[in-house]
């Protein structure tokens, strides 16, 4: 089947299903016109509305439309929900243009006689009155009058004093309002060989310009209720009505699997627990209502009355002991496979899969809904759907139960508060099958963060755009860690972690690496030293064998140990002829002063040749014991089998105590300016203060201005750069850390231009702190952040970067969007106050170069 979705000429937004060869038509228009937009005085007017619908036009009058679908085999017919109704025609194929003329016709040009209205408010308040006997129709309505709030607290037929008083104006107000162009969409299904026909039909009626309809927001009342109530029937009911996400919410798949995998099938935990042990009930199911605006789970049982006790002692216990043990995987899949299945057998009829783009339409305005709510749906894990279901069970449970009346009300009534009571507790249950905590990126329903074992995290992230997979480990330490006697120990440690693990020689591990394609590698940062990898899913279970066994056993060869040993020594000679170093190594005694930040990374000339196997090896196994752990996987693996290879790993790891990283006190020097000789054709000159914690508010301020001074038609650039030629290099500089950091600008400028060069950066510095920037600039940068966003995040490497580091230091997994809301939400007014205030401070200066 192929689909087009195209506005007509008259306006109509029309969706085409061709399916050539269909023997059969159906004709549909679905209008966001339900009776949730109804008012008090006109409750039910939507459902009358449809009755009305069918009482003919001018051109067919009476019956004559039914007559005339009829008369070629077809069937017309409608149905009013809470958020939606639609009106539709099946046909035979050689009928469609005819049907799509009637269907037209019939909500087009409705006439509304009085004489109509009269008898029809009779017939709407017989099948009323039906539904009050139905004794399942007035369960449902005793639940909405009891649970639900607003438009969705009565009956979609109205009560009996609203239709028996229907009036032509208000039938002609509610069509006016929300039968439109603006909520319309008119579905033709088919063989659309003679398409071009049919959209010559269409374009001869017109439908109203209109507003689109405003539901309001769907929700059940705070507190739990409880509604008991008799009727004649033989059997006694129970429903639990719990409040539920909105359809697009990113927790709604996770939830709707979580209460189906409850409650649907005869292998759920409800129809095993409630209907097969002792027949206890009849009947059990577990569902999900999606409104426009919110949703409801409901959990229902149809039991005989003697078995109320019992059947109310069997609820909790099956509720609490599936929280305690979880679902396992194959129930979650079952159900994720029915709904992927109902999909594929939706399209064997032709109605049945126009109904439900249509209801996409209805529902969210997206007729594809349906299928991305199932393609996020199929990225939920077990561990998604327990968290879910333990979520959900911590809401406001609404109890309604309908017994005989030959039953005792009041005896009732305390059984069913009983179970109320009873549900309550359990929002203190806790799944206790497997030591794992979930918590969902409220921002990328992706992103994942579990703990492990205690003091053991991984940060998962799925996309299945290719087939490979990046691995971080983060561990405390780096050089915030250590001492003026041990400085450089992480930087060697690192350099060897990967050089080989156990009796596995590193040349054996480089070449399996380099067969693979992959890359392995170290690092060590200010408070964090750890792993990297990068390689291909296909070889996924190797290359976790290198990546743990190196972290957990690494082989801290003497030959590599004296190898980086001597390359760093190496390396500090080379600084010493490096003037950016030397500023930078200046900048950093200025800013950090006795605080670690301050060291070089490398070591120093006395500290390296002090650094032992024994000091690295103690240093390593006293952090895989101790230190807080963090593990990161970006890739296309399900959740499960990540956490089971991880798990598989870890094994011998014991849980450790979260330790909160208590930051280090420091002062910055005293002395404000810095000159370093060295005779070199440029002179490196930074200018800047220091600034405070990561986590600091001022830190966005310092984003947004780096941004602003950074790029080519920057007025950093464009001032000392183009129009004076001072330098080819002048940047700002923002380094901000756990435990402090700087902010300041730096240029590298001719020996002889040094005095205007930094009168020049002075210059901004100042027009910055007394001026600020203008509102149009402050506008400007908040674009280019987001789009440098957007462009800068794209590989698996890129997202393990954003989450890993802000997780590890306990800022939290959405630490890097919620510092995107603080740039989106941040005022003009509270950005110029914030700079100025941070740029009172006093500014260090460093200068390395001749000094003549």
């Amino acid at each position: 089947m192929q689909i087009e979705q195209k506005n007509q000429k008259n306006n109509l937004k029309t969706l085409f299903i061709d399916a050539p060869g269909s023997t059969s038509a159906s004709v549909q228009i679905w209008f966001r016109a339900g009776s949730a937009l109804e008012e008090k005085s006109n409750e039910g007017i939507a459902h009358f509305l449809e009755h009305m619908f069918f009482k003919g036009t001018e051109k067919r009058p009476g019956a004559q439309i039914a007559f005339d679908v009829e008369s070629f085999g077809g069937e017309v017919n409608a149905f009013t929900s809470f958020d939606y109704t639609c009106y539709y025609i099946n046909s035979p194929k050689t009928e469609i243009n005819k049907t799509v003329e009637i269907l037209l016709d019939m909500v087009s040009n409705p006439m509304f006689k009085k004489e109509d209205i009269l008898p029809e408010r009779e017939v709407v308040f017989e099948e009323y009155r039906r539904s009050i006997d139905n004794y399942n129709h007035f369960a449902f309505h005793q639940l909405q009058k009891s649970c639900f709030k607003g438009g969705y607290s009565h009956p979609i037929l109205g009560r009996e004093e609203t239709i028996k008083n229907f009036s032509r104006e208000q039938l002609d107000s509610f069509r006016s309002n929300h039968y439109n162009l603006s909520n319309s969409l008119f579905v033709v299904a088919g063989d659309l060989s003679n398409k071009d026909e049919i959209e010559n039909t269409i374009n001869k009626f017109n439908l109203p310009q209109g507003p689109k309809s405003q539901f309001p927001e769907f929700s059940l009342h705070d507190s739990s209720k409880i509604n008991v109530h008799q009727k004649e029937t033989m059997m006694s009911q129970i429903t639990l009505s719990i409040g539920a996400p909105h359809y697009d919410d990113i927790n709604a798949p996770a939830e709707d699997l979580a209460i189906n995998t409850l409650g649907y099938g005869e292998t759920s935990r409800l129809h095993q627990g409630l209907v097969l042990n002792d027949s206890l009930c009849n009947a059990s199911a577990g569902s999900t209502m999606f409104m426009q605006k919110g949703g409801v789970h409901f959990i229902k049982v149809i039991f005989p009355p003697k078995n109320l006790n019992k059947v109310v002692s069997e609820i909790v216990k099956v509720l609490k002991n599936t929280l305690i043990t979880g679902f396992e995987g194959w129930e979650v899949e079952k159900i994720k496979n029915q709904y992927i299945s109902s999909k594929v057998y939706e399209k064997e009829s032709l109605e049945s899969y126009a109904f439900s783009l249509g209801h996409g339409f209805a529902q969210t305005g997206d007729i594809h809904c349906e299928d991305h709510f199932i393609e996020r749906m199929k990225n939920v894990t077990k561990e998604d759907v327990n968290q879910a279901l333990s979520n959900i069970f911590k809401r406001p449970i609404h109890v309604t139960s309908q017994i005989p009346m030959s039953e005792d009300l009041e005896k009732t009534k305390k059984v069913i508060n009983k179970l109320s009571n009873s549900l309550k507790s359990l929002n203190k249950v806790s799944n206790k099958k497997e030591n794992t905590k979930l918590k969902t990126s409220k921002y990328d329903p992706q992103t994942k963060l579990i703990e492990i074992k205690k003091g053991i995290q991984l940060v998962y992230r799925q996309s299945k755009l290719t087939p490979t997979f990046v691995l971080h480990t983060y561990l405390k330490g780096g050089i915030s860690t250590e001492t003026k006697a041990n400085n450089g120990k992480f930087h060697l440690l690192s350099g060897v972690l990967t050089k080989g693990y156990g009796r596995v020689p590193y040349e054996k591990t480089k070449k399996e690496l380099e067969d693979m394609s992959a890359s392995f590698s170290s690092f060590s940062g200010k408070n964090a030293y750890g792993l990297n990898m990068h390689g291909q899913s296909q070889h996924t279970e190797k290359l976790f064998d290198i990546y743990f066994k190196s972290l957990l056993n690494p082989s801290f060869n003497s030959k590599f140990i004296k190898h980086e040993k001597e390359l760093a020594k190496r390396s500090l000679l080379s600084q010493r002829e490096d003037p950016i170093r030397i500023c930078f190594k200046n900048v950093n005694e200025l800013m950090f002063n006795t605080h670690p930040y301050a060291f070089n990374v490398l070591g120093t000339e006395k500290t390296i040749p002090k650094l032992t196997k024994k000091l690295i090896t103690d240093t390593h196994n006293k952090a895989l014991s101790n230190s807080d752990l963090l593990i990161t996987y970006c890739g296309d693996l399900e959740l499960e089998r990540v956490l089971e290879l991880i798990r598989n790993h870890l094994s011998s790891l014991k849980p450790r105590t979260y330790k909160k990283i208590q930051p280090k006190k420091y002062t910055p020097k005293a002395k404000s300016e810095v000159s370093v000789p060295f005779d070199r054709e440029q002179t490196q000159i930074f200018i800047g203060i220091p600034t405070k914690k990561i986590n600091q508010i001022e830190q966005v301020y310092l984003k947004m201005l780096t941004t602003h001074l950074s790029g080519q038609s920057s007025e950093l650039f464009v001032d000392v750069r183009d129009r004076k030629g001072l330098c080819y290099t002048a940047q700002p500089i923002h380094f901000s850390a756990l435990e402090g950091g700087y902010w300041g600008i730096y240029m590298a400028s001719g020996h002889d231009k040094v005095d205007k060069a930094i009168e020049a950066i002075e210059e901004i510095i100042n027009n910055v702190k007394i001026n600020g920037i203008g509102e149009e600039s402050f506008n400007r940068i908040k674009k280019m952040i987001e789009g440098q966003t957007l462009i800068q995040i794209q590989t698996n490497e890129d997202y393990a970067n954003v989450y890993s580091v802000p997780t590890f230091q306990g800022l939290g997994l959405d630490y890097f969007y919620l510092n995107k809301e603080k740039i989106s939400s941040l005022s003009y007014k509270e950005f110029k106050e914030g700079i100025s205030k941070v740029f009172k401070r006093k500014f260090k200066k460093v200068i390395v170069g001749r000094l003549d």
